[in-house]
């Protein structure tokens, strides 16, 4: 991934720059990327008194997905119904430097920047002209099995939940937001904002345990150390854009840190390189983020940390070492699991300022906050879409109401992938790489923030509504069960070139 910006010793320990681009596919790219460290002083083994490996990537990821919702049937029984096709789009561009401190030791910074990030949600109507849809509507609202195939402005949870306008909204035409799906065979039904800039700066050290150049028979490894910090403005997101441009519907920080632990192994044999990889990065909130710690009954306020690995092998038909050339193939598997903590889902922009979702950040300890307001002066007056806050806290006689930003408690899960790209060594000081990856995620629900704690007050086995029993990050019309999102079908695609 990093290929060397070398400085070549020279007897009066003078040293010549020769800078070299390298592209390629990530930090699985290939077995001799992710065993290689920059090492310094190291004459005897690169001829270098000085190592420095310099690189830019770009990535283009795509990622389609089928948004489920729980609903409930006559007969009580709960299912995940088809509701919306989610899809982003997004363009990355990262530099990394590599600067060796010693005989195979490093440290390196990667900073990803995101150029655009883009996403809408459609109508599930992936059965195309096989599409059934529910005719006449169900008086009562309630879905019957087999009775639509496909999913329009009758059927979906969301529309009937108020969680979406019926006509939807745009985040990208600040002249008419809720005006750009009113046609009821719109397919389209919510866009967010187009997003750039900052989220994390990453920052690692590496440390070259066995090295096979140093000592033949053994393979190489590496293990190391990396934290990812924020360093940017959180993202968030506003419905109120007709008359302002909100800056949170722009940023793409997470407001979250990481520290984290991996390692990675290979060995080279005549034309094929195995390799193996693992890591473990635990998240914690930023000082400033939108992963808010309520207190109270709230159960959870970090992020989700994860924790993977890889394997797979480097495949050498032609080379030429003298001359530092080499065109290589690599194939590789990974396996990520994403646990314990909320998240900026899938569904966060379609959630977030939603009348639908409006609560108390403090339940029980004012009037109850009721979401029936709220819609009720959204849909009335859409010209006003920030005033369905002052209409739910008139209607409570208080002021507890707030909008809701959209994270929510996500299930753990699983992602699994596959990589295959083509490596090109074209000297000493030059490397392209192009690879793609496709990755899917296990199902899982969206929205799972339980209901808080029955011993904050009265009977410990229950959790009294509107007390201060209540986690005030829940929203019982997304996370009581019958009401979740879930995600299935997930498809990542991610083109990079290094």
């Amino acid at each position: 991934m990093r290929k060397l910006l070398g400085f070549k010793a020279r007897p009066v320990l003078t040293a010549l720059p020769v800078f070299g681009l390298l592209m390629g596919l990530g930090q699985v790219a290939n077995a001799a990327e992710v065993t290689r460290v920059a090492s310094s002083f190291d004459q005897e083994l690169n001829g270098n008194a000085f190592d420095l490996h310099f690189g830019v990537s770009y990535g283009f990821d795509f990622k389609k997905a089928a948004i489920l919702r729980e609903w409930g049937t006559p007969s009580g029984q709960n299912q995940l119904a088809r509701d919306m096709i989610y899809r982003s789009f997004r363009h990355t561009v990262t530099p990394t430097l590599e600067i060796g401190l010693w005989h195979d030791i490093s440290v390196y910074v990667a900073l990803p920047v995101i150029v655009s990030d883009n996403r809408n949600f459609e109508f599930d109507k992936e059965a195309g002209s096989d599409c059934v849809y529910p005719t006449p509507p169900p008086p009562d609202g309630t879905f019957q099995p087999g009775s639509a195939t496909c999913v329009n402005k009758t059927n979906s949870t969301s529309i009937r939940d108020g969680i979406v306008p019926r006509d939807g909204f745009d985040a990208r035409d600040s002249g008419d937001p809720y005006g750009q799906f009113s046609d009821p065979e719109t397919k389209m039904i919510f866009r967010g904002p187009t997003r750039r800039g900052l989220d994390q700066i990453n920052v690692g050290m590496k440390i070259g345990i066995l090295s096979q150049e140093r000592k033949s028979h053994l393979p190489n490894w590496v293990v190391g150390l990396e934290g990812r910090f924020a360093i940017a403005a959180p993202m968030s997101m506003s419905r109120a854009i007709q008359t302002s441009d909100p800056g949170g519907n722009h940023r793409v920080g997470r407001g979250i840190h990481e520290l984290g632990v991996w390692t990675a192994l290979s060995r080279r044999y005549r034309f094929l390189e195995p390799f193996f990889g693992a890591h473990w990065r635990y998240a914690m909130r930023a000082n400033n983020t939108n992963f808010l710690d309520f207190g109270g009954s709230q159960t959870s306020s970090n992020p989700q940390s994860e924790t993977g690995a890889y394997f797979g092998a480097e495949i050498v038909p032609w080379e030429k070492p003298a001359q530092h050339k080499k065109f290589s193939i690599i194939l590789n598997g990974s396996a990520l699991l994403h646990y314990g903590g909320r998240a900026y889902s899938e569904v966060w922009e379609v959630l977030a300022d939603s009348p639908a979702l409006i609560g108390s950040n403090s339940p029980g300890q004012g009037p109850a906050c009721n979401a029936g307001p709220a819609v009720a002066y959204a849909n009335a007056n859409p010209s006003d879409p920030s005033g369905y806050v002052d209409a739910a806290n008139a209607a409570a006689g208080g002021n507890t109401c707030s909008a809701f930003n959209g994270i929510t408690n996500v299930q753990d899960y699983g992602t699994f992938g596959l990589t295959a790209a083509l490596n090109f060594h074209m000297g000493p000081y030059a490397r392209l790489n192009f690879g793609v990856d496709m990755k899917t995620d296990t199902r899982h629900f969206l929205t799972t923030t339980s209901r808080g704690d029955g011993k904050a007050s009265g009977d410990p086995n229950i959790v009294e509504p509107d007390s201060v029993d209540v986690n005030p990050v829940r929203r019982d019309v997304v996370d009581n069960v019958g009401r979740r999102y879930a995600i299935d079908d997930v498809l990542l695609l991610t083109g990079s070139s290094r």
